[in-house]
């Protein structure tokens, strides 16, 4: 199922909680269309919103903002297999209907979209697979987020790395991994992610 999201302050478990109750839901696509900021909500309030859900997309997170809000999700969906993360660089995709013109989702001066920092003791134990779309020219953001799901996700067992443009647009200019860099980004992902996790670098 899919939801857009373009509020400037947003409860995310709030606003989805009467649509996922109403219908059988197990996995979602949250699609940021505006500069938002997440207003932190509990374990409490997250539980009975996500608690069925298997698989979750975030499309639209741009590349400056800091990854680690989205961590609220696994506190209130233990039952989360896959969690797929689409970060973008730049602002070229034009679409119609509700996926218009995707702005920048946060600015370095407000930092736009924020989240406190999980409890260290938390664990989350069914999150097999962390999916990361973008061109990865922020790696040390990435590769620090990869080390806090794996640190909250004790089961973890693969990280999949896509190059994409993520734009329609600019599709065609989406080239396959070269060994430089799937060697470069193997080296720092492995300063901080342990040998059991595997990390994948798939084609589209």
């Amino acid at each position: 199922m899919q939801f857009y999201l373009g509020d400037e302050s947003i409860l995310i478990g709030q606003t989805v909680a009467n649509t996922i109750a109403t219908q059988k839901v197990d996995s979602a696509e949250f699609t940021i269309l505006t500069k938002i900021w997440v207003k932190p909500e509990g374990r409490r309030q997250l539980l009975p919103v996500f608690h069925k859900l298997r698989i979750v997309n975030w499309i639209n997170i741009a590349e400056e903002c800091d990854l680690t809000w989205t961590m609220f999700l696994l506190h209130g969906a233990p039952n989360l297999k896959e969690l797929h993360i689409l970060v973008r660089n730049h602002q070229c995709e034009m679409v119609t209907g509700k996926r218009r013109e995707l702005p920048v989702v946060c600015k370095e001066k407000d930092k736009g979209l924020e989240w406190e920092p999980s409890a260290s003791d938390f664990k989350h134990h069914n999150l097999a697979e962390l999916g990361i779309y973008g061109r990865f020219h922020a790696a040390d953001k990435l590769v620090r987020f990869a080390r806090d799901v794996v640190e909250a996700a004790v089961n973890l067992e693969n990280i999949r790395l896509y190059k994409s443009p993520v734009c329609v647009r600019c599709k065609h200019m989406l080239k396959e991994w070269t060994f430089e860099e799937t060697s470069w980004l193997s080296y720092e992902f492995s300063k901080e992610i342990p040998s059991h996790v595997r990390i994948h670098f798939p084609s589209l």
